[in-house]
């Protein structure tokens, strides 16, 4: 276990070190059930092999429920095959995001927390050309956090994701891949190995409405429940994000957006040998299952 260079533990560390540290923070958590949802999903062939750190956080997002959390690991790899450009291409030294991080900023707010207290992630514009926007490399951002966070800091009690819509423009609207959005949903709703809190929308305008309607059709209730607009200049805010850790940019007493974002970057970069491991592991499965690679 490691507790510097804000993380908990190391890629390689073993599958005991790990489970200690999780079960300090989450004692409801067993060893039998992480061996009866392994022993479950070995039923699955479509399946890839599956860490046991990550059916940690498959029992630890499904609340220690272990027939759930089976159904979520097998929705979550089916949402990996799905949209395997996404999932199984995270390369974080790759053209497409390299130019991401040139035309988008995406971070963790809480990025020194190796605690169970809850996460905050952000994402605004660096440069708004419609030109140079990218959903898919903005999508993949988003699972390199995820990925690398169950990876060095284990579980926590929940996720607030921040989207600050500021510049956002039909132009960018319009570019949405829908039917990939619509499968990222399901993803989200029902594969997701972490407890989503909230989507807290700022500066949210009618581009910003008009995107949400596009994708209504794939949001169900609940996830509807927890998507939260604020008009610009909203002190309603900071109900739901620590001003202490919001972006300078955004009238927060946190660091410039511009620091989270290479945060991420050097944090995904330092595990790029894991990702792409990763990447080969799924795509021998998407072979077995016949599946186009």
């Amino acid at each position: 276990m490691k507790n510097n260079n804000n993380i908990m533990y190391t890629p390689s560390v073993t599958f005991d070190d790990y489970f200690r540290g999780e079960q300090s923070k989450y004692p409801q958590l067993k060893r039998q059930d992480v061996q009866k949802l392994r022993d479950a999903l070995d039923k699955e062939k479509q399946l890839p092999a599956i860490s046991d750190k990550k059916l940690v956080a498959f029992l630890h997002s499904c609340y220690f429920d272990v027939e759930l959390a089976r159904l979520t690991a097998i929705q979550c790899y089916k949402s990996y095959f799905e949209v395997s450009k996404v999932f199984c291409e995270l390369d974080p030294s790759a053209e497409d995001m390299l130019k991401n991080y040139d035309c988008t900023s995406f971070g963790e707010l809480t990025y020194d927390v190796c605690s169970k207290d809850d996460r905050y992630v952000y994402w605004q514009f660096k440069d708004t050309d419609p030109e140079k926007f990218n959903y898919m490399a903005i999508f993949k951002i988003v699972i390199f956090w995820m990925e690398y966070t169950l990876l060095t800091k284990g579980t926590f009690d929940g996720l607030t994701i921040v989207i600050n819509t500021s510049g956002l423009n039909w132009r960018h609207i319009i570019k949405l891949p829908v039917g990939i959005a619509s499968k990222l949903l399901t993803f989200l709703q029902q594969g997701l190995p972490i407890r989503l809190k909230s989507v807290q929308v700022l500066n949210a305008g009618h581009a910003a409405r008009m995107l949400l309607k596009l994708v209504t059709p794939f949001v169900g209730k609940d996830l509807m429940q927890k998507i939260i607009f604020h008009a610009p200049g909203s002190a309603e805010v900071y109900n739901y994000i620590p001003k202490e850790i919001l972006p300078s940019e955004e009238a927060g007493l946190g660091k410039s957006h511009n620091f989270y974002n290479q945060e991420l970057y050097k944090n995904i970069t330092s595990c790029r040998d894991w990702f792409l491991e990763q990447n080969r592991d799924l795509k021998k499965q998407m072979i077995i299952n016949g599946e186009n690679v």
